[in-house]
This record gives structure tokens, C-alpha cells and sequence, in this order.
């Protein structure tokens, strides 16, 4: 086993130079913990390598390693075939995020004997900081450095710089909460476009140097592209969690790695995916796009942190991926040929996709998983097909979901070669994207980058009997239109020439048979301008056989988003003609949020669906009804009644008497008020019924919630209904029927309590342990932290009298958790009763938080952070506002009825807000809204565990660090009271 070089940040201020690769003594050492086995040794590079699983026919070497290479984040290769490192250091804790003492570099390898291993090695630079990604071409090497893409001039490709490095592009964000979700990703796209990817906790607003903050690109996770003559930058889609790995396969077709919230994504340009975190930005964006893949590669009924330790390698190995390649070597044998490979990190392994078409665009088929790491420190970060048509994979070597579980390991690093068949039958250079290849698609890509065609030549290409030649012609004409016709809000003319392209669109979107060509149409949408897109949006919504696509209803309606904002009436007519129910449902919703100023646009549609299917009229009804949620009262379109009539009644008999409510129809609320009443209808109806009446807020709904108080299953939702009134006797019944909701409907009474000074008087006052009065320990921090946000000293002093008193100083926090760290020993973690710390989770996290599928998703999913960790438990517990995302930070609100309500909020509108608080996500009118307050707190409060006894802290912590879930006899899961 190798010797590691101590690393010494005197290794960062090198000379560029030539240097011959070290070769170390095999004796073993030991470096600090993996995260499963805490006495694990580093193992060595070649024992890594000759442990690796692999099919029949390959083989796996040892291209370099420590002290050669550490911490690979990166790599490239050259026209050289010189394989380029980027090498990050001053990654690091979570305490410090960067240590920028330290800096990163850049090395070039090469093998010049021909023997799979490198055997030269030059330093290119040792000048930067926050590296994690290196490209190489159009006469220079190309650097991610968030927030700036640098780029250092190499015109003869000596491997020297022949100049400082230059700022390009800036513009992205480093978080100061998930900071490792930062830019990443370089490289060269078939069109010539340099491209990257971003995670979503690490939002950006791009730009040129100097571009002003109006005329920047903003960006919320995914994956972005820069033109480095034009100066241009595109954001292609948003969304996803942290991408890490991209490809293009032999038709062009790009496709991404993410972690988290599925792993495999169809890069479109326009689109919006999913992500695992909040809302759009874009209030137009009503869903998201899915991955593509039709399986994850771990278990999704339990959790990210049972997927490890070989528990989910019958899926895949877990949910966290990095690194991505499309192989087309050459060289494999044929049955690797055009398959995605993509580094699972937890299963220490690649996983293989089969890419298939479905519907308009693909679906990723999981292959078996392949190269199977016995080392418990590979932490692959890259695979890349190299000059000889086999993979290299880039192995960061250390410990941790996010490097730093036992501290960064900066001594480390590998890169890996797998191959198959002999030397001397290597393919030749593989140019990427298949340029080298002998068709017409190959051909176009490479005139295009030697700027050898013309408008005129690509919309002959249009009639291209391939269908990827069409495809590729549509995207490279529009890159052919001005700057203003393609980006930001100015898109909204176009010159003349290029209406022979939009008319030859629009005839493809009513005659072409491929369904690629129309998924690639609909993204071009939003490269048109805003007044051309409604004729080629409704030659494709025309098209029932897309009626269930998984792809083109949501992205045609991205394209759509602004043909309703600026003219309502248009977008009717889109409606009028539409055969998508999901799209249609969009269309709906958004004329219908214009319709109290603008009134007509949601008649025409209406007008013009009496005869429809009744599919599509109920699509109608709930995109109205998403419309109108957190209205009181909304104008009736004139075609209303004579829709009704026409057959929705029928297939959604409760929407209709929901609308009608809002409309003011007084039947409708008579009829609604039966059903809650009514002791013979199902529990279902009359609770859908009641929530009803809370949001049309007829004169007797304190009557009727005050009648259901002692109803089982409705006496929760007519809390809602009764926190409307500030009467003080109201306080007074709900503290004193406390223990007659259910056990999981309590937190809700709690928060109506504290919501108003009058209600929060009488909860303290019924603090204690008879059968009629509120357990101590069920008002958390938070709800404290409410009834001192009142400041009346009456409350403020009751409080410190039942329940405590709240220390609020960063000294307090810092004694509080020197105490706990020194406490939680092996010897009382072994004595823990877990299965009392699940109980204790369920009633004070689970409100807010997930963990092993048990709890709501208000804050972090639990199950797969570090809790594993006692310092990231006790940070984030007792001090949870330290380090707050951008997610999770507090928004009070003040209503005109004198509640008080705290949360996050998720969307809002002209009209409306959502917050979501501990306990429910609730939309409210912006003006029954009297003051709103933003703060830099955590939802989650600094004093948790104040009610808690030092046995029941033990217990808890002692569950959230438990790597697995802990079952409960039937008597613990009853939860009676």
C-alpha cells in the first residue's frame, strides 16, 4: 500500500512545470475513519483497482494516484488526448464551507509509453480557488470557479499559460447553507457551446462581467450554456437538486445525473423539473417535469440512509450520483454501445441506463450495475471516455456523504482506467459527440462549429428525411436569431428573414410524424416571440395521441406562460383548440387568476367547451378551482350555467358546488351546509363540505363549527373555522376539549391557540396533568417563541411560569451543546432506549420534519442528512438559525382578524400567498394581510429540547443517529393517550 504524501499548502505554489511521477513505498497507513467502518485504512490504489468487479474482458489499472493526484473534482481530455485534473482543495467543512488558505490546481497527464499508466505530469496552474471543473479548446482551458468561469489562454496548447486567467462569465451563487450544490460541469456541447450545470441551493444570475443586474440571466438549479465568441449566455432549463454529470448521446440529445430527487433527467431546453425544495420562481409554473428514468436505485418506501452499506444494491446501491457518460468508444463490446454509465457513490459502483424512446421524448431502463468498488473510500466524482475509446473514472478517496463527515481528506486521489481487449487494439481518438463519424448529422455539427452554414442551408435540413437532422436544423436556425429575439423578456420581435422559419415550424407542428421533432418544437416555443407562439402551440395541442404525454403538455404550456400574461384572449383561443388535459387544466387556471380584471378570456373558454369530452371540461373545472384557491368570492363567467348543464355536474359534482359558492349561488351553500351537518353522510363528504364553508365564511359558520367540536373526525377542521373569531371564550372551549382531538390533530389546536394573545391566555392557563388540561411537554419552542413574538408581559410571564423561560443568546446555545457533546458518550448512547426516541421524534420533529418516510415535509427531509454526525445534530438542533437556506427562513404574518401565523412561504400572487407552518399549508387573500414581517430564523426554534429530560435527549439523539428504523411493540403504536 502507497505512503500518502502529507499534504502541505506549499504544494499549491508549485512553478508550472514537468514533473516525474513519485512512486512511494507499499507500506499501509491508516488515515481518519470511513463512514462505515471507523478502523478502515486507506486502501491502495492498485489493491482498489485489482478489487474492482468488472465484466468478463476488462480489466481495471491505475492511470495515477496520490501523491500524483488528490482530490480530483474534474477531468478532460485534450485533441491531444492528455488527460486534465482539476484538483480541489479548498473545499472543506461545513463550519468553514472553503478553506481559502489553501489553493486548487490544474494537471495535465499523459501516458507516453503507450502502458495505461501516466508517466508525466505537468502543474498548468496552482492559482485558483473553489475549482470543480476544467474543459479544454478554442485556444485556452476553461475553468469553473464559482462564481466566475474563468478561462486561461494556452493558444499552442503547451501546457503553459500564456496569460493570467480572465474572467468570463459570473454570476453564481455559493450558498452559505448547501454549498456543495455549487456551479460545476464544463464542457463542450455539438453546437460548439460551452456548457455546465448548477444545484438549485446555489441559485445564479449570470452574465458577462459588468452586465447590469437587470439584464442578467437568473437561474435556479439545472443546467445553463455560453457562447464564447457571441458572449452570450442561456439558461437551458431549471430545477433538480445538484447535478453532477452530463452527456450527449450519438443524436445529440442531452441528458443529466442528479441527486436526490431522481437521478436521470432529458435536458429540454425551457423546461422546469422538479426539485427537492419549494415552489417556481416563475408563478406561471403551476407543476413540474419529472426525471425519466422509470425506477430509482434505492428503496423509496424507506430511506436515503438504509440505500447504504449494500442494503440497496439490489436497486442500485442509493440515491446519490456523480459523474455521467454516454459510451460511444468504440471500442466495448457492442452491447455498452450508447449506454449511460453514471457513478453511484454509496454503492461504490456505476450504474447503467438503457436510453429508450417513449412518447415524445425517453425513458432511462436500469442495466445491471457495473465496476463494483470493494474500497470503502471510492467516492467516484468522473468517468469519461478517453483518447482510446475505454473509461476513466476520477476517485475523490475519502469519507462522507459530502466529504466531510470525519473532516476533508486532502492526501488522496485516483484515477482509474477500465479497458477492454489489448493495447494495440485501441480504438482511434474518439472526438466527442461522434464528430469523427461518417453521417449527415456529424457533418452538420461540424460545419456549424466551423461557421460554414447559413439560414438558408439549415431550413433545407427541415425536409431532412432523418429525424435528428430535422431536429438538430430547428435548434441551430434559432441560434441564428437576434440576441433580443432569444433571451429575457425583450423576445418579442423578430426579423423578417426568419419568418420563413416560423412558418416552416408551424407546418412541422401540424405535418411532422416525428414526435421528437414535436418535443423539440415545443421547447423552440420559447425562442419565438411572444405574439408568434399561440399558431405553433395550437398546431401541437391538436394532437390527441399526446393527450397522456409525460413531456409535452407541461412544456408547451412553459412556452405559453407569457401568451396568457400578455394577451388572456390568445391563450382561449389555445384552449379552444387544446386535446391535453393537462395543459388545458394550466390554460384554465391561468385565465381564470386574470378574471376578476379581465373577464372574458375565461368565458370564451368555458363558451366554446360545452361539447367537449368530459375529460377535458373537468380538466376545466380544476384548473378554476387551483385558480381560485384562497379566494372568498370570484365573478361567475356568463357561460357558467349553461357549461354546468352541458355535463361536468356529473363526472364532479363537488368542484361544481365549490365554484358556485364562489360564484355567490346561496343554493350551493345551503346544500354545502346540509352535507357537513348531515349525520348520514360519509365522514369524507361532510369534512370536504366544511372546509368548504371555512373558505366561503357564511354568517353561522361559527354556529356550525361550534356544533362539531365534539364530532370526531370534523372537530379538527372545525378548529380552522373557529380560529376566524377573536373571542376569548373560543380560546377557552378548544384549551379545555384538548384532549378530545386526536393525538396527531393536536399540534393544529395548539397553533390556533397561539395564534392570538386571547387564545394563547388560556392554553397556559390549562397547562398540566389532569385528563382535561395540555401536557407541558406538547407546547414546543416554537409555539413559545410565538406567545413571546405577542410581547405582553402577562403571557410572557405565564409562559416562563408553565413552561420555561427561553435563553435566546449565542452563549446560552454554545453552553448548551459543550454540555450535551460532553454527555453523549458510547456508554450512555449504548444505554438509550430507542424505541422511546422514535416516540419522541414523532412528537416533537415529525410536524415539520421526514424520516424514514414517518413525519410531513415542512422542513428537511431527515433521512438522509448527516445525523449520524453528534456535531451537525447538536449545531442544527440547538442552534438551527446559525445557517438558515434560503428555504426554510421564517415569515410572520399579522391578518386583519388579529391572528398570527408563522411559516414559509411557498408561492404567492397578486392576489394570494401560501405559507406553509408546522401544521398545514394554507393560501390566504394578500389583503386580509396586515403586515408581514421576514426573518432569518429557522422555522425550527433554538429551545427544542427545553421540556425534554436529559434521558429523553439522550433517547432522541440517540434515534436520529440510529442508521436504521427502530419498530415499535403495538402498544407504543397505538399512540393512545
Amino acid at each position: 500500500m502507497k505512503t500518502l504524501l502529507r499534504f502541505s499548502p506549499l504544494l499549491l505554489l508549485s512553478p508550472v512545470l514537468a514533473l516525474p511521477l513519485l512512486f512511494a513505498a507499499e507500506e499501509p497507513q491508516k488515515l481518519p475513519n470511513t463512514e462505515t467502518d471507523l478502523s478502515a485504512p486507506l486502501m491502495s490504489a492498485q489493491d482498489a483497482a485489482s478489487g474492482m468487479k468488472v465484466p468478463p474482458g476488462f480489466d481495471v489499472t491505475v492511470f495515477a494516484s496520490e501523491p500524483d493526484v488528490q482530490n480530483p473534482i474534474a477531468t478532460a481530455f485534450d485533441d491531444r488526448g492528455r488527460l486534465w485534473v482539476a484538483e480541489n482543495y479548498t473545499y472543506a467543512e461545513k463550519s468553514q464551507r472553503f478553506d481559502l488558505s489553501l489553493n486548487d490546481r490544474v494537471l495535465i497527464f499523459e501516458d507516453t509509453d503507450g502502458d495505461g499508466r501516466a508517466d508525466e505530469r505537468t502543474v498548468f496552474t496552482d492559482q485558483v480557488q473553489m475549482l470543480t471543473s476544467v474543459e479544454i479548446g478554442k485556444g485556452g482551458v476553461w475553468l469553473m470557479c464559482p462564481p466566475q468561469v474563468l478561462f486561461i489562454p494556452d493558444a499552442d496548447g503547451d501546457g503553459v499559460p500564456d496569460g493570467p486567467p480572465q474572467v468570463v462569465l459570473d454570476g453564481f451563487t455559493v450558498s452559505d447553507s448547501n454549498y456543495h450544490n455549487f456551479a460545476n460541469g464544463l464542457r463542450w456541447g455539438p453546437d460548439g457551446w460551452l456548457y455546465g450545470r448548477c444545484g438549485h441551493s446555489c441559485p445564479g444570475n449570470l452574465g458577462v462581467p459588468g452586465t447590469p443586474d437587470e439584464d442578467r440571466i437568473p437561474m435556479d438549479g439545472g443546467m445553463w450554456r455560453f457562447h464564447p465568441e457571441k458572449k452570450i449566455v442561456e439558461v437551458l432549463c431549471h430545477g433538480t437538486t445538484n447535478p453532477w454529470g452530463h452527456d450527449w448521446d450519438e443524436n445529440g440529445e442531452l441528458f443529466y445525473i442528479n441527486t436526490v430527487n431522481g437521478h436521470l433527467w432529458h435536458v429540454m431546453p425551457g423546461a422546469h423539473f422538479k426539485e427537492h425544495f419549494g415552489q417556481s420562481r416563475n408563478p406561471g409554473v403551476y407543476e413540474r417535469m419529472d426525471m425519466i428514468a422509470d425506477h430509482y436505485h434505492f428503496d423509496t418506501s424507506g430511506s436515503w440512509m438504509d440505500s447504504r452499506d449494500g442494503a440497496a444494491n439490489s436497486y442500485g446501491g442509493g440515491h446519490a450520483h456523480s459523474g455521467m457518460m454516454i459510451y460511444q468508444g468504440g471500442r466495448w463490446p457492442e452491447r455498452f454501445h450508447g449506454k449511460l454509465f453514471t457513478i453511484n457513490f454509496h454503492g461504490r459502483r456505476a450504474n447503467v441506463e438503457r436510453l429508450e424512446r417513449q412518447g415524445a421524448g425517453y425513458v432511462g431502463k436500469h442495466e445491471p450495475d457495473t465496476f463494483i468498488m470493494s474500497d470503502p473510500w471510492f467516492r467516484g466524482l468522473e468517468i469519461r471516455v478517453g483518447p482510446d475509446g475505454n473509461a476513466y473514472i476520477a476517485d475523490w478517496s475519502d469519507t462522507g456523504e459530502c466529504h466531510e463527515h470525519t473532516g476533508v481528506h486532502r492526501e488522496s486521489g485516483r484515477i482509474y482506467k477500465v479497458s477492454y481487449g489489448k493495447a494495440e487494439d485501441a480504438a482511434p481518438f474518439a472526438k466527442p459527440f461522434c464528430l469523427a463519424n461518417d453521417n449527415a448529422l456529424a457533418a452538420l455539427w461540424r460545419e456549424y462549429q466551423a461557421g460554414e452554414t447559413t439560414p438558408e442551408m439549415l431550413r433545407a435540413l427541415l425536409d431532412d428525411p432523418d429525424e435528428h437532422v430535422r431536429v438538430w436544423a430547428i435548434r441551430l436556425l434559432t441560434d441564428f436569431w437576434p440576441l433580443d429575439t432569444v433571451i429575457g423578456p425583450r423576445a418579442n420581435a423578430i426579423y423578417p428573414q426568419d419568418e420563413k422559419s416560423i412558418a416552416k415550424f408551424i407546418e412541422m407542428a401540424r405535418d411532422d410524424e416525428s414526435s421528437l421533432v414535436h418535443l423539440v418544437l415545443a421547447s423552440t416555443l420559447q425562442r419565438l416571440p411572444i405574439d408568434r407562439r399561440a399558431e405553433l402551440a395550437t398546431e401541437l395541442v391538436k394532437h390527441e395521441r399526446y393527450a397522456s404525454d409525460r413531456d409535452l403538455p407541461m412544456l408547451v404550456w412553459y412556452g405559453l406562460i407569457p401568451v396568457g400574461d400578455q394577451s388572456p384572449e390568445t391563450l382561449a383561443g389555445v384552449g379552444l383548440h387544446c386535446t391535453w388535459p393537462t395543459s388545458l387544466r394550466y390554460v384554465a387556471r391561468h385565465l381564470a387568476v386574470q378574471s376578476e380584471r379581465e373577464s372574458g378570456p375565461l368565458n370564451s373558454l368555458i363558451a366554446g367547451s360545452k361539447d367537449r369530452s368530459s375529460e377535458l371540461q373537468v380538466s376545466i373545472l380544476k384548473g378554476m378551482s387551483e385558480a381560485y384557491s384562497g379566494w372568498r368570492k370570484a365573478p361567475e363567467p356568463a357561460a357558467w350555467d349553461a357549461f354546468v348543464k352541458a355535463g361536468p355536474k356529473e363526472h364532479s359534482p363537488q368542484l361544481v358546488r365549490e365554484l358556485n359558492i364562489l360564484f355567490g349561488d346561496g343554493r350551493a351553500l345551503d346544500e354545502v351546509k346540509q352535507i357537513a351537518l348531515s349525520k348520514k353522510a360519509d365522514f369524507k363528504s361532510r369534512k370536504a363540505a366544511l372546509q368548504t364553508l371555512i373558505e366561503a365564511r357564511p354568517t353561522d359558520l361559527r354556529e356550525i363549527c361550534e356544533s362539531l367540536l365534539d364530532t370526531k373526525s370534523l372537530n379538527a377542521v372545525a378548529v380552522r373555522g373557529l380560529a376566524l373569531y377573536s373571542d376569548p371564550d373560543i380560546g377557552k372551549k378548544l384549551a379545555t376539549r384538548y384532549r378530545r382531538f386526536h393525538p396527531e390533530e393536536r399540534p393544529a389546536v395548539i397553533d390556533t391557540l397561539v395564534s392570538r394573545p386571547t387564545f394563547a391566555k388560556s392554553l397556559l392557563e390549562n397547562v398540566g396533568t389532569g385528563k382535561s388540561q395540555v401536557n407541558r411537554a406538547d407546547i414546543t419552542a416554537s409555539h413559545a417563541r410565538q406567545i413571546l413574538s405577542f410581547k405582553n408581559d402577562e403571557l410572557s410571564d405565564l409562559l416562563a411560569e408553565v413552561w420555561g423561560e427561553i435563553r435566546d443568546t449565542p452563549a446560552d446555545r454554545k453552553a448548551v451543546m459543550d454540555k450535551l457533546r460532553g454527555n453523549f458518550t458510547p456508554e450512555v448512547v449504548a444505554g438509550a432506549d430507542l424505541a422511546a426516541g422514535r416516540l419522541l421524534y414523532r412528537k416533537s420533529c415529525a410536524n415539520c420534519h421526514e424520516l424514514y418516510n414517518e413525519g410531513k415535509k415542512v422542513g428537511p427531509n431527515l433521512t438522509g442528512s448527516q445525523r449520524s454526525n453528534l456535531d451537525y445534530l447538536l449545531q442544527n438542533i440547538v442552534d438551527p438559525s446559525a445557517v438558515v437556506s434560503a428555504d426554510y427562513k421564517v415569515t410572520s404574518l399579522v391578518l386583519f382578524d388579529g391572528r398570527v401565523l408563522n411559516g414559509i412561504v411557498t408561492s404567492r400572487n397578486d392576489r394570494t400567498l401560501t405559507i406553509r407552518t408546522a401544521t398545514e399549508l394554507k393560501t390566504l387573500p394578500i389583503d386580509e394581510i396586515d403586515e408581514e414581517y421576514p426573518s432569518a430564523l429557522s422555522l425550527m426554534p433554538d429551545n427544542i429540547l427545553q421540556t425534554l429530560s436529559e434521558e429523553q435527549i439522550r433517547d432522541l439523539f440517540a434515534y436520529l443517529m440510529h442508521p436504521v428504523q427502530v419498530q415499535l411493540d403495538e402498544e407504543d403504536s397505538s399512540e393512545t393517550d
